[in-house]
């Protein structure tokens, strides 16, 4: 995989390939992109001829365009059949008294192609960006050469008809264009999603970042209308704590609304070497935070990383308003994708608790969920007997609380 420019080297094929597209023969210029980006990427200051003349070939060029780049002072040649590289390209019509790099030494030398200048200012980031490009509709020798370029790539890259448009994203682009083309050979998507997307973005086109979120080459797939081409490994959300530790086709994962159950369970599983958890097979256990269906990518994404066939999730939540309201967003986030189950042990344990501790319902802690509609009961009545159901709706009518604490480690 070719290294990637430095935006030293892209400032230099900018500028090296506006040159060129004035200089060049006329049937050659459409190249002037492809040879400046050849020619830089060799990154040696001395070039034999059959390097020179290998880069002007893969663009279809050949002695015109060598006597081109050597009249403008790209090339300077040198001892042997070599030339010397100079990225400072000069016009054919320099002024007499300007500095000139390309003759030679008075006493007979070449002269060194690094000139005393003042440093360049380092590249913008966005300059192969595709804002500003221009919609192209005209007919040119070189804009046609360009096209002709284009439609010999897979038709899926041009069929839409805007990078046949708008030639310019094709100059800027064309290695990336050209590593997609044959990423794309005899495949229906860019990658298999076995990859995660830095990884296959680093693999096609040599640059990890090159198909993030909100990137250039992102961008560029979605107004070449590829957007669904790309198959990825599905990214999971760090910030979502979790201990899964094995993979299982058929999976039981036990959501935890707060940290400490949540830390109780996975030292049962992990210090422990536990698999049941209140008498339950569970296969890992996700701290939910409270948060989770505020976002509604956070537990999919997740799951969709297990690879398994399919996902059961037992929610276990504080048993006041807010709590049983988690439960019941969970099932409208899952909609069909897992399945969502209220974790009935740890409820009816907590129940239990409760009813021993304070035989009035209304003697459990206080809460300010007085506004806080009563919605979830309903998927949990069903797993309680009616004694523990009654109690619950005294609990929540009161907007009172009994909070995951009251189970502990060793009821585990």
């Amino acid at each position: 995989m070719a290294q990637k420019l430095t935006e030293q080297e892209q400032a230099a094929v900018v500028a090296l390939a506006k040159v060129l597209g004035k200089e060049l023969p006329a049937q050659e210029r459409g190249n002037a992109g492809g040879i400046a980006s050849g020619l830089v990427r060799l990154r040696k200051p001395r070039l034999a001829r059959e390097e020179v003349l290998e880069v002007l070939a893969k663009y279809g060029a050949g002695d015109a365009s060598l006597k081109a780049l050597v009249r403008i002072g790209v090339l300077s040649p040198s001892e042997g059949d070599f030339y010397d590289l100079s990225l400072s390209a000069r016009q054919p019509q320099d002024q007499p008294g300007e500095a000139d790099d390309h003759t030679e030494k008075s006493d007979g030398a070449p002269r060194a192609i690094a000139r005393a200048e003042r440093p360049k200012p380092p590249a913008r980031r966005d300059a192969r960006t595709l804002a500003r490009l221009d919609t192209v509709r005209k007919q040119t020798p070189e804009l046609n050469d360009i096209r002709r370029k284009i439609i010999d790539l897979d038709p899926r890259l041009w069929i839409n008809g805007w990078l046949l448009s708008t030639p310019d994203a094709f100059v800027r682009y064309e290695r990336e264009l050209r590593a997609l083309d044959a990423a794309l050979a005899g495949s229906p998507t860019l990658g298999d999603g076995t990859l995660s997307c830095r990884e296959l973005s680093y693999r096609v086109f040599g640059d990890e970042k090159f198909l993030a979120l909100e990137s250039e080459g992102r961008k560029l797939l979605h107004l070449m209308g590829l957007a669904d081409v790309l198959c990825c490994r599905p990214q999971a959300k760090l910030e979502l704590l979790h201990h899964i530790p094995k993979h299982h086709r058929q999976m039981r994962l036990v959501v935890s609304e707060n940290l400490d159950p949540w830390v109780n369970m996975r030292n049962a599983m992990f210090v422990e070497g536990r698999k049941r958890i209140l008498g339950e097979r569970v296969h890992g256990v996700v701290f939910g935070n409270g948060y989770l269906v505020d976002d509604p990518h956070k537990l999919p994404d997740l799951l969709a990383t297990l690879c398994a066939e399919r996902v059961e999730v037992l929610y276990w939540g504080d048993l006041d308003r807010a709590g049983l309201q988690i439960l019941a967003k969970l099932v409208e986030l899952a909609d069909g994708r897992f399945d969502v189950a209220p974790f009935a042990p740890a409820y009816r344990l907590m129940l239990q608790r409760a009813m021993r501790r304070f035989p009035d319902p209304r003697g459990n802690e206080e809460t300010d969920q007085g506004g806080v509609p009563v919605r979830g009961f309903e998927l949990l009545e069903p797993c309680l007997k009616k004694r523990e159901a009654a109690y619950l709706r005294e609990v929540l009518d009161g907007a009172r609380l009994i909070p995951q604490e009251i189970i502990t480690a060793e009821d585990l």
